[in-house]
């Protein structure tokens, strides 16, 4: 059973809030308090300003006098050493405190700072695309279009001004010698600015950088922004804020997304999320992508216009492939096959209908550490961070697994990736995190906490013990209820030629009916099904974590035949299951070995 945290986080950060990116550090000293009142202790670096006593639950307020530093201008008080949240003077203090000093440097600032991002609407993007794929020298031959500009009056204030639309996603970064440090992402808005917002206008979008400063800003209102930076005389940014001027000219929407998919790397479910999805400038789409060798896939489409967004009809497969591809990926109508284990990237132009790919074997992914955060149980958000050992998953074959976590109806939860063995847990470094967009398709246990405001957070519908595992490999979360019992999966038949106890037909759509769902045997060591099978019958089983409602499942097929069932040699050894001799028959599936047999049914 997992340990339970007894010590809450203070704040249940969902969100990532606005920050002062300054110019000190904290020290190491520690305010002490106690009893019905609470010691708030005013920094400017390292050094106390002030020490104020507060009574429990009461507020404090700021020094009359604010502090003085050559060369800044101080700018409000911060929450954290690192500056990266605002100090809310009007919460209740529960603990010995620290308020650390912000300041903004008078200097001269020479960086330049441009836009980069992606839309689904506008051509806003088309020249600078996804941040992800923008190194140094790329980024400096960016054009006016996405670039900043510098406010002759205020010498360290940048802004730029557009049309943004619905879904438009971003971060703002600089160059200096190069693709600068600088990152700029939804972390670094004052959520207090827009609190009276009926309709969010920027909102929190994950990405590379999960809950932290550098979070996507994804656009929740069409319109035309000004988006305002000050900055400081080291590229640092004091101030992130926008202003709506006013409506974004009309434009249609219509647009085709492409997600890959696959045997191993989604487990041919339909998964639509950022890890997926390729990334798109005007017609041509591309995704850089880590694959394992003999993997299968293709991509698949998603279309979005006035009436909605529905799958689409067009997929990307072998038969659009250039002659050089072929060098690096295999297949020749269906599906492509990776030939190698490495990174590939791919890029697909839709007005030639060309696939393209190359081939890095020497690139492979970062190794990271995943934590479980969430609020569930005694944990709080965050608690993962004071306590890493009761939060991380555990490595075995490939995966990363947690075991018997106790979840309770409207529990919270995603995983959080930081880089492997990090000395220090914290909201800025870590590296991402993974929500319900993740979540393999499982069962009505699971819902998106809030879809409505962007929240994508696993919430717990359905109350259990569950052992939660994360495959890093495909980047998808499964849960499934933990028993000693092994009656933790369905298994359904599909195909055609099958009739089943209610003199039902087969068809390649099980449904989820219990017709065609196989019951565990007496002793819990196999699953069981028998139907009646006519002459060239062609089926084959579709594996479930309990309880599945939707999705494909895993697929078997006449390649798990075993060795037992006295009528095997009648469905084959290959591709799927076909039945030579009409008859009754009772199909077995083995629980510890996988193995599917067969069984004639005799009077």
């Amino acid at each position: 059973m997992m340990k339970k945290v007894q010590k809450a986080l203070v704040a249940a950060l969902c969100l990532a809030i606005g920050t002062c990116a300054l110019t000190a550090c904290g020290g190491d000293d520690k305010p002490a308090g106690g009893g019905d009142k609470y010691k708030v202790t005013f920094y400017d670096g390292t050094t106390s300003l002030s020490v104020v006593d507060v009574d429990k639950d009461g507020t404090v307020t700021p020094p009359a006098t604010a502090p003085t530093k050559e060369g800044y201008e101080f700018v409000r008080w911060c929450a954290t050493p690192t500056y990266s949240q605002v100090f809310d003077f009007s919460k209740p203090i529960t603990e010995d405190t620290r308020v650390y000093a912000g300041y903004r440097s008078t200097q001269a600032d020479n960086h330049t700072w441009y836009l980069a991002g992606a839309s689904n609407v506008s051509d806003l993007f088309a020249e600078s695309g996804n941040y992800k794929e923008f190194k140094g020298e790329e980024a400096e031959n960016l054009p006016d279009t996405v670039t900043f500009t510098k406010d002759a009056n205020k010498g360290n204030r940048f802004t730029f001004t557009a049309d943004f639309y619905q879904l438009d996603k971003f971060q703002i970064l600089n160059t200096v010698d190069g693709w600068g440090p600088n990152q700029i992402g939804y972390g670094y808005i004052d959520p207090a600015q827009y609190s009276t917002e009926t309709t969010a206008m920027m909102y929190f979008g994950g990405g590379l950088s999960g809950i932290n400063k550098t979070a996507d800003v994804i656009v929740g209102q069409d319109g035309n922004y000004t988006l305002t930076l000050d900055i400081d005389a080291d590229g640092k940014l004091t101030e992130f804020s926008y202003k709506r001027n006013g409506d974004a000219a009309e434009v249609e929407v219509s647009y085709t997304d492409f997600y890959i998919k696959g045997a191993s790397i989604t487990s041919w479910d339909d998964m639509y999320n950022d890890a997926t999805r390729m990334s798109r400038k005007g017609d041509v789409y591309t995704m850089e992508v880590y694959l394992q060798e003999g993997d299968q896939f293709m991509f698949t489409s998603v279309v979005t216009n006035e009436t909605g967004t529905k799958p689409g009809s067009l997929y990307i497969k072998a038969d659009v492939l250039d002659d050089a591809s072929k060098e690096y990926v295999g297949g020749t109508t269906s599906n492509i096959s990776a030939k190698a284990t490495g990174t590939y990237k791919f890029t697909y132009n839709a007005t030639t209908n060309v696939l393209s790919v190359t081939f890095d074997a020497t690139k492979t992914p970062a190794q990271y550490d995943y934590y479980l955060d969430g609020a569930f149980g005694d944990a709080k958000w965050g608690d993962y961070q004071k306590r890493p050992d009761d939060y991380k998953l555990t490595y075995a074959d490939g995966k990363y697994t947690i075991s018997s976590v106790e979840l309770a109806a409207d529990d919270q939860i995603v995983i959080v990736a930081h880089d492997k063995d990090e000395a220090e847990l914290t909201w800025d470094n870590m590296v991402t995190k993974y929500n319900f967009e993740y979540l393999k398709p499982n069962t009505s246990a699971f819902v998106a906490a809030d879809p409505d405001n962007k929240n994508y957070n696993i919430k717990v519908a359905t109350a259990g013990v569950y052992d939660i595992t994360f495959d890093s490999y495909a980047r998808m979360i499964s849960i499934k209820i933990h028993n000693d019992s092994p009656d933790v999966f369905d298994i359904y038949l599909k195909g055609l030629g099958v009739t089943n106890a209610a003199g039902t037909e087969s068809t390649w759509d099980h449904n989820f009916a219990d017709g065609w769902r196989f019951t565990i045997n007496e002793d819990n060591t196999a699953y069981e099904l028998t139907v009646t099978v006519a002459a060239e019958a062609s089926f084959g089983l579709a594996k479930y974590d309990k309880g599945a409602t939707s999705g494909n499942g895993d697929f078997i097929n006449a390649s798990a035949i075993g060795t037992a069932g006295d009528a095997n040699a009648t469905f084959g050894t290959a591709n799927n299951f076909t039945c030579a001799t009409a008859g009754e028959y009772k199909i077995v599936y083995t629980i510890a070995t996988g193995a599917v047999d067969f069984y004639a049914v005799t009077a």
